[in-house]
């Protein structure tokens, strides 16, 4: 009994023991572990230093995406307009202005009244002459009277009749004469400037007013002979017109010239605009003729290209890093079709919306890696 006593005692002391190592062994443990914590931290931290010191070490570019769409080619020509109904109204007689019909700005219609010029002379002679001419009808008459009765002679009653047909021409003429008198719009336009007034003098080739209609307008231009085979009736043209506000009218060539200038080696252009409301004679335009267009091009910012010292043009296309703001960087040859202000048709092998360097281009090679602003 007393021996059993004894083991159990002793056990217990030995479990008590162990209980006590393991607590012991834990406590480290624990730690251990919020040490290892604490220098994963560090390690992190200090990871994370580096990889932004290699960020920021890296070039730093801007970039764009590759196009495609219809691209346009244009030349740019001074222009101007013109119209065929712009005309200085002259008097085709000479007399005394006794009566302006129209006031400036005013709207009138082909053949309308503009003034009306003294011509009392001419109706007191066409008055005279009538009188005359009733007298030599009268004389023919009776000559004639006279002939068909074989009594008359036969000159007389051709001297009579000869008398009757030069009255009915002065007659005529004079008539003729007094029309001119009345001053007539030969179109349709508006009364843009009154040069006389009433009780001044008429004379042929003196203006008295000019009509003006910009209904139907022309802008004309002259195109470079190189560029004959690219410009014919019915290519798009896009005008440009500073004075007003830089408005913009797009058309379409209406007529070519078949003639070369050899002064300054160019041919003539025409834009017809028509139901005009906006443009004056004599006034100045930039027209932008298309000499070229292709469809579904490839195209680029102009400032993505490069070229290198044997004049081969080249642009950097870029490609992501996976898991990183990162960029590789790929060199890609390209052929210039045609440049247009900020824009450039290329061919090469490039693919709508891929990324290229636009700005940063010239710090940067094929072996660095980048990263976007």
């Amino acid at each position: 009994m007393k021996r059993s006593l004894i083991y159990i005692l002793t056990l217990g002391v030995i479990l008590t023991s162990c209980g006590g190592a393991e607590i012991t062994n834990l406590d480290k443990l624990k730690s251990t572990r919020d040490s290892l914590k604490a220098e994963l931290v560090t390690l992190n931290h200090k990871i994370s230093e580096l990889d932004t010191a290699e960020v920021a070490s890296l070039p730093i570019v801007t970039a764009t995406k590759v196009k495609i769409e219809d691209f346009v080619h244009k030349v740019e020509v001074p222009g101007t307009v013109e119209t065929d109904q712009n005309s200085l109204i002259t008097a085709e007689a000479s007399g005394l202005i006794t009566k302006i019909y129209v006031k400036e700005g005013a709207k009138v219609s082909k053949g309308q009244t503009l003034a009306l010029i003294d011509s009392e002379i001419l109706a007191a002679n066409i008055e005279e002459l009538q009188a005359s001419l009733e007298l030599a009808d009268y004389m023919v008459k009776k000559q004639e009277q006279l002939h068909d009765k074989g009594v008359g002679v036969e000159i007389e009653y051709e001297q009579a009749k000869n008398q009757k047909l030069s009255l009915e021409k002065r007659i005529k003429t004079l008539r003729s004469q007094q029309g001119k008198t009345t001053v007539r719009a030969p179109f349709s336009g508006i009364i843009d400037d009154i040069m006389v007034n009433e009780g001044e003098m008429a004379a042929p080739q003196v203006p008295l007013m000019r009509l003006v209609n910009n209904s139907t307008v022309t802008i004309n231009a002259s195109m470079a002979e190189n560029l004959l085979s690219k410009v014919n009736e019915g290519t798009a043209v896009e005008m440009n017109f500073p004075a007003m506000n830089d408005t913009t009218i797009v058309s379409v060539v209406t007529n070519k010239g078949n003639y070369i200038d050899p002064t300054n080696r160019t041919f003539r252009i025409q834009i017809e605009i028509k139901n005009n409301k906006l443009l004056l004679p004599n006034q100045f335009a930039k027209v932008n003729v298309t000499d070229f267009e292709r469809k579904d091009a490839i195209v680029v910012d102009a400032e993505s290209i490069l070229q290198d010292t044997e004049n081969n043009n080249y642009l950097y296309k870029l490609t992501k890093i996976k898991g990183s703001e990162t960029y590789s960087v790929e060199k890609v040859f390209v052929t210039i079709v045609k440049k247009y202000r900020d824009f450039v048709c290329v061919e090469g092998n490039l693919t709508k919306d891929e990324l290229i360097v636009m700005k940063g281009a010239k710090g940067i090679t094929e072996s660095d890696k980048v990263t976007l602003q």
